[in-house]
């Protein structure tokens, strides 16, 4: 509500694109340089899980159930 930051997370190397889970809880982020996607929990600010994609992923979409 007033566009400041509230905190932040280490996502990956260079996060290319990112993409928010239908239910708000999760954002992800594709870690181009890195080969990866990171999983990370919006609440807590912290990575879930990191998931090897292979080579330079660029962009992640969610889609709704």
């Amino acid at each position: 509500a007033t566009d400041k930051v509230i905190g932040s997370v280490e996502a990956g190397v260079r996060p290319w694109g990112i993409a928010l889970s239908p239910d708000g809880k999760y954002l992800f982020t594709a870690n181009g340089p890195s080969n990866d996607i990171s999983i990370i929990d919006v609440a807590t600010l912290t990575i879930v899980k990191k998931v090897s994609v292979g080579d330079r992923p660029w962009g992640v979409i969610t889609l709704a159930p």
